[in-house]
């Protein structure tokens, strides 16, 4: 049966105002905040930040060198103050990305069968990269990985059985995207390198780089998402090629937690509020991002690490974040980013890399109409329904039929297969 509408929002009505209240911020809390902000190069230098919070293990944020340099942490982009439709925005962004490459990888998944008397499931992933050309061209792929039995299931505490465990596909689904994207960063880099491409690519990673979300997990399942991003990370720096992690409507609170530990008496006894209910009133409608800071909020930035290609890679104190305003939408957007992108010098026009790859990220989600378009390519390859579903259960039925495998439906399934058909 279809879902009771009826119902449902007779639910939402009775719980108005429990809802309401999750979305009303205090506004004083707010407006202190945002004054706070606005006050913070004025009386602060980055050195003095550092120092206030050394005893802090995780104070949220730490500022970089170019908080010295800046009287706001809001970078205004003035480029965008004449335009009035996305017309306008489209033909800059255009302009902008013109013969850029850019890469992104996205992932979907079959939950493990449970139709049949062996549990299978398949993840899958997609990639895209986008040259920009005028031409167009667009390169893209799908990869899967049958997931068996010993990778779905796993032993009972006591030994004595073994069970089916859906969160294990999500590991290898996470684990197989970031194969993929180590595996393309090193094929356009191998490009570049070849004088196949004229200018410097650029990938989106959907998703934080900071794993703040695998921390309460098992330690061994938590060591696999850490390693998994660290590849990934240190794929980035050692080809050279600038990675961004994409976080759409950010909830994210290091600028106000580091503001309130430099301003014990101002915000000691307040709740933490996300960054971007500060910020966003502070930005202009189009463009304006905050300056980079270094991410100090847990445990899990301390953890990335890995050696690749031979090197060893560390990057504690060395992932950045910063704020993006791209409408539509009232919340912000955050990019995540390794350090060296702020180290190296950019392409023509752009003093460091990592301003070449703001603007980057300003057109792919001025094209995508406030989200990039190369993810969205990638979300739409890569998603696995309900009929991939059914499909990949007639496959393996046909599989098991031709090579007399001994599989059979369950009593339910099989009554609900015969319903359908």
């Amino acid at each position: 049966m279809p879902i009771d509408k009826r119902g449902v929002a007779s639910e939402l009505e009775a719980n108005v105002e429990t809802i309401e209240s999750y979305l009303e911020d205090d506004t004083g809390i707010v407006e202190r905040y945002r004054d706070a902000f606005q006050r913070l190069p004025d009386e602060w230098t980055s050195d003095d930040i550092r120092a206030a919070l050394q005893d802090a293990s995780y104070p949220g944020a730490s500022p970089t060198g170019e908080f010295d340099a800046v009287d706001s942490i809001i970078v205004p982009y003035p480029e965008s103050d004449g335009w009035e439709n996305h017309e306008e925005v489209n033909k800059w962004a255009r302009e902008i990305i013109r013969d850029v490459p850019v890469l992104a990888v996205d992932g979907s998944q079959l939950p493990p069968t449970t139709q049949f008397n062996v549990p299978l499931a398949y993840v899958q992933a997609a990639w895209a990269v986008n040259h920009h050309h005028a031409e167009g061209r667009l390169d893209r792929g799908v990869e899967g990985r049958l997931l068996t039995p010993d990778e779905v299931t796993q032993e009972s505490s006591d030994g004595d059985y073994r069970f089916v465990d859906s969160q294990l596909v999500g590991h290898h689904r996470f684990e197989h995207e970031g194969q993929l994207l180590i595996d393309q960063l090193s094929a356009i880099a191998d490009a570049r390198d070849a004088g196949d491409i004229d200018h410097t690519p650029v990938a989106f990673y959907d998703g934080p780089l900071i794993a703040s979300f695998a921390n309460p997990l098992k330690p061994e399942t938590r060591e696999r998402y850490i390693s998994t991003l660290s590849r990934v990370i240190a794929a980035s720096q050692h080809h050279e090629i600038p990675l961004v992690g994409y976080v759409a409507g950010s909830s994210a609170t290091e600028l106000v937690k580091m503001t309130r530990l430099l301003l014990p008496t101002e915000f000691g006894t307040d709740r933490v509020i996300p960054d971007a209910h500060v910020l966003t009133e502070l930005m202009s409608p189009w463009g304006d991002t905050t300056i980079p800071f270094i991410s100090k909020r847990d445990g899990s930035i301390d953890a990335l690490q890995a050696t690749y290609d031979g090197e060893a890679y560390e990057f504690r104190d060395d992932i950045l974040f910063s704020y993006l305003n791209v409408p539509p939408g009232a919340g912000l957007d955050r990019i995540e980013f390794p350090g060296w992108l702020c180290r190296s010098d950019g392409p023509d026009a752009y003093d460091s890399m990592y301003e070449y790859t703001v603007d980057i990220v300003r057109a792919e989600a001025g094209i995508g109409r406030g989200y990039p378009e190369i993810l969205q390519q990638v979300d739409s390859d890569a998603v696995l329904d309900h009929q991939d579903r059914q499909q990949f259960q007639r496959v393996v039925q046909r599989w098991a039929d031709s090579n007399d495998v001994p599989l059979e439906w369950n009593a339910k399934a099989l009554s609900k297969e015969l319903r359908r058909r």
